[in-house]
């Protein structure tokens, strides 16, 4: 009897979709044009619906250094990640002991890539899809939420003999979502830095739809145009310090659907290369 072939619909994890699925279609050459863009940020616009965070999500799994809970590096027989792309048997953690043997990728043809940026990096990843809210607090709160997971998947920096107990502090605050507006705005470079000082390697800074926390305060704050206001300046701050000044930054690449010109968002940013 045929199997008939099976593709994970509306998911945006790379790992579950290969995993999953009978059937996938080869994106990862979009790696290799991210990694050869000359631009420093990367800004892509597209419609909902396009692809956008799963190919972010595999473009992060590529980079990102696999680490055990103490942060420390670990081999590429153990690394799930590393077996996405260079193919091989994968352990599915069901319990009739079922594996899967995964085909190498495009991307993997690039033996100079693979070597020199598979699994090589520090990765900040970060969404705001739900990131929404009727006031500036209530926007402010979730994307501390959002923080907080973020750091919370690094936690192993608070061991770490590269942070002082000055950083250790700070760190703890994230940790526990105390985060004020200036916190926010230095969020993403402070954490770069610790990266950078742990692994000794600059960061991958992935933001995924930008532009919705943005969406949504200009819908409900239509009377308020000072709290609106507000908004955009959270958010000016914080890509200026993420991408701008943030010396410890290797690349980065930003996803939504609009680019807002009227906000100014990246007037800043003199290093920003837009995709339509």
């Amino acid at each position: 009897m045929t199997t008939k072939p099976t593709i994970r619909i509306g998911t945006d994890d790379f790992a579950k979709l290969l995993l999953e699925s009978t059937v996938f279609v080869d994106k990862s050459l979009f790696i290799q044009e991210f990694l050869e863009d000359s631009g420093e940020v990367v800004l892509i616009t597209r419609p909902r619906r396009w692809g956008k965070s799963l190919n972010m999500d595999m473009l992060g799994r590529f980079l990102a250094l696999a680490v055990d809970a103490q942060g420390e590096p670990l081999p590429q027989a153990a690394s799930l990640n590393h077996k996405l792309f260079a193919g091989g048997e994968v352990d599915l953690g069901l319990a009739t002991g079922q594996t899967k043997q995964l085909s190498a990728l495009k991307i993997a043809q690039h033996q100079e890539l693979m070597a020199a940026y598979q699994g090589q990096f520090p990765v900040i990843s970060l969404g705001f899809k739900d990131v929404k809210g009727s006031s500036y607090q209530e926007i402010q709160t979730k994307i501390g939420q959002e923080l907080l997971k973020l750091f919370t998947s690094h936690d192993y920096l608070l061991k770490s003999s590269h942070v002082t107990a000055h950083e250790r502090s700070i760190l703890e605050r994230y940790l526990h979502e105390n985060t004020a507006t200036s916190d926010i705005t230095r969020s993403l470079g402070f954490l770069s830095e610790l990266l950078y000082k742990h692994f000794g390697k600059p960061v991958y800074v992935l933001i995924d739809e930008y532009d919705t926390p943005i969406n949504s305060a200009y819908l409900a704050f239509k009377n308020r145009p000072a709290e609106f206001e507000e908004v955009l300046q959270l958010f000016r701050g914080l890509f200026g310090a993420t991408f701008k000044t943030n010396k410890y930054l290797k690349q980065g690449l930003i996803t939504g659907i609009l680019r807002i010109a009227k906000a100014n968002l990246f007037s800043d940013l003199n290093n920003v290369r837009e995709y339509t």
